[in-house]
């Protein structure tokens, strides 16, 4: 599944994460890793060894979470400075 087959796969899963949150307060991996279910076939949300995701049945990267500063630890990213950011997707890039 790639090119524009990838849009409404990717859209299944924000609508996954977006259910998922409304369940629970903060989503962590163990309520990502299941990943979800599209047109009978089990897509992953998250890679425990990665942060940025590509899964194999996706043409583009499909990024769900973000990483979170420890009290006084070292900032490695932007938007670890602030709240969350909320991304959204554009297409399938």
């Amino acid at each position: 599944m790639t090119g524009t087959a990838g849009t409404p796969m990717r859209m299944a899963a924000f609508e996954h994460v977006r259910r998922l949150g409304e369940v629970h307060d903060h989503l962590t991996a163990t309520e990502l890793k299941p990943g979800f279910v599209f047109k009978g076939e089990r897509i992953p949300l998250i890679n425990p060894q990665r942060g940025i995701f590509k899964p194999q049945q996706m043409r583009f990267l499909l990024s769900i979470k973000t990483v979170f500063p420890k009290p006084g630890g070292k900032v490695w990213y932007d938007d670890q400075r602030g709240p969350p950011v909320d991304f959204r997707w554009r297409r399938d890039d």
